[in-house]
């Protein structure tokens, strides 16, 4: 007789995290967003919006290449996915492909506005203040056509630029991002041609976020590159107001330095912030002093002294100088041979040194000629007490560097020192309010560094231009759901006085929980379906942790997800 043993089988699915990011998906109508925008055949099996928001979730929780998204799907609960009775293996690499090309024939301006509109709308997000910055994504390939062209629309460019991975060889496109000051949720992205300069985007940038807020008077923050005249020109004329800081190209800069070393500034203090990675050190300490001089285009700019800079700037000048020291004492061994024999090869090998270090301006150097003498035999045969020799006369080329401790001072007399300028004045703002807002820039750059380390945006290795260009909308998508979470359970522990949660290994406590922190105190549960035959028998789950129902509970999300 059969044992009834012997028909049992146990399905087992992953739910991870997924329950909390479709929650997210939902309250911003993301999947009717994306249908209404990108439209699928009658027969299509799967959807585009269902294609992307797969791919989405792939990423937040574990990215994987577009070839592996059948395999990570089934290990999933299908309905969480986003299948329902769609079988993963229809989520071949060619299948995310095709979404990709739909997303880029969308009309993506809109569908961006359309989201961006109702997260601000759904998550009540203030935006007074936003903060801009940008990244080179970086591409693997050849790319003969640097541009691809499909029904009509020419992608962006992958071009060679200024790259910010430092990988000149490769081709790139330029990412731009703004988020807001609330949470630093991301507002409004823009691809670019890869050869682009930060210092040709604000206005675009700007006019966007204008549209987007129905505003003119929101506080812009981006990084040096928005100082050119026309930009800053541009946004004041239309009602708009900037933070930025001043290059130190300009030579407001130079005037104030060289002011600044014969007169006595009377500094004021603005603020004073502990050292949280180093409690046990003193406290940083940040001074301001409006420059006596504004702008070429009559804009303040503000001078302020940083205590933890001053000492970064120390410790990075004694570096390079120290690194330079070591090149040239070796190039030094190499004077003479093939390679650093004559006067133009060894100015360029030490002119190489000191810019790859950037230390040229804290050390004197000259090249040096020396005249060696050598003695040949006049003519042949053995020589003897009546040889007569030919004196030669040849120039051997080196070079003689060393720090020149003027100089290095002169330049430690400026350590600390950064300049922020801004077209509002005292009266709307003071020195500590515009620090305190340039301030905020370090958290878009947290941003820029979880789509390029997290979620491993580059290097991308897609073969279609527009395919890329269509990705980077899919990263936003990505780093808005990513944002909105973070924001979400912050804020809730604020609400309830909750200053730490303990989610890090260990159980040591957090105070600032990231995204990534709580997926990965999801990613074990599973949910467990027990069959006897076709039919089924009994649902269990994993069970959760009070850590795990707490954090359900701070987000608002039903535990229903997690049991049975």
């Amino acid at each position: 007789m059969k044992n009834d043993a012997d028909s049992l089988g146990l399905d087992s699915k992953a739910i991870s995290a997924l329950p909390i990011i479709n929650k997210f998906i939902q309250r911003i109508e993301l999947k009717e967003l994306l249908s209404k925008h990108i439209l699928s055949k009658e027969n299509q099996k799967l959807s585009h919006a269902d294609a992307i928001l797969l791919f989405v979730r792939n990423i937040l929780i574990e990215r994987e290449p577009l070839y592996k998204l059948s395999e990570w799907a089934a290990r999933f609960d299908p309905h969480l996915v986003g299948l329902a009775d769609t079988k993963p293996s229809v989520l071949n690499d060619d299948r995310v492909g095709r979404s990709l090309d739909a997303l880029f024939d969308a009309d993506r301006a809109s569908l961006l506005t359309n989201i961006v509109l109702k997260v601000i709308e759904e998550f009540d997000i203030e935006l007074s203040q936003l903060h801009n910055d940008s990244t080179s994504v970086t591409v693997y390939g050849e790319y003969r056509q640097s541009s691809s062209k499909r029904k009509g629309k020419v992608s962006l460019a992958l071009l060679k630029g200024f790259n910010k991975d430092h990988r000149q060889d490769l081709k790139q496109l330029l990412f731009t991002l703004t988020v807001s000051r609330d949470g630093a949720v991301p507002i409004n992205y823009k691809g670019y041609d890869g050869n682009t300069t930060d210092d040709k985007t604000h206005i675009q940038t700007w006019e966007a976020l204008r549209r987007i807020t129905g505003i003119s008077d929101f506080i812009y923050v981006a990084d040096s590159k928005l100082c050119t005249r026309e930009q800053m020109t541009y946004i004041a004329k239309e009602g708009g107001r900037f933070i930025s800081v001043l290059p130190e190209t300009r030579k407001e800069c130079e005037w104030f330095k060289t002011w600044f070393r014969s007169h006595n500034v009377n500094w004021q203090e603005l603020l004073r912030r502990p050292d949280n990675r180093r409690p046990e050190s003193r406290e940083h300490v940040y001074w301001g002093y409006e420059s006596p001089m504004a702008s070429d285009e009559g804009y303040r700019i503000l001078w302020i002294s940083s205590s933890q800079k001053q000492e970064q700037d120390a410790q990075k000048r004694q570096q390079k100088i120290e690194k330079t020291i070591k090149a040239l004492d070796t190039l030094k061994g190499k004077v003479g041979t093939w390679k650093w024999k004559t006067k133009k090869q060894i100015e360029k090998a030490v002119e190489d040194i000191f810019k790859k270090n950037q230390s040229e301006r804290w050390f004197d150097w000259k090249m040096v000629v020396k005249e060696v003498e050598t003695y040949k035999q006049k003519g042949k045969g053995r020589p003897g007490n009546n040889t007569e020799y030919v004196k030669t006369v040849k120039e051997k080329w080196t070079f003689e560097a060393m720090p020149n401790g003027m100089k290095i001072q002169e330049n430690a007399d400026t350590d600390g020192l950064f300049p922020l300028i801004t077209n509002m004045d005292g009266e709307v703002l003071s020195m500590k309010d515009v620090l305190e807002k340039y301030k905020f820039q370090p958290y878009i750059e947290k941003r820029r560094q979880q789509f390029k380390s997290v979620f491993e945006a580059a290097p991308v290795f897609l073969k279609l231009p527009h395919r890329i260009e269509a990705l980077m909308f899919v990263y936003f998508i990505v780093l808005l759901l990513n944002a909105l979470m973070e924001r979400e359970l912050r804020l809730a522990m604020r609400k309830e006085k909750i200053s730490s949660l303990p989610l890090y290994p260990e159980k040591r406590k957090c105070k600032y929980p990231t995204t990534a922190r709580i997926i990965d105190l999801f990613s074990n549960l599973r949910r467990h379906i027990l069959f006897q035959g076709t039919e089924m028998v009994k649902c269990f789950y994993d069970p959760i942790s009070e850590l795990q129902e707490k954090i359900l509970d701070l987000l608002i999300i039903s535990k229903d997800h997690y049991t049975c």
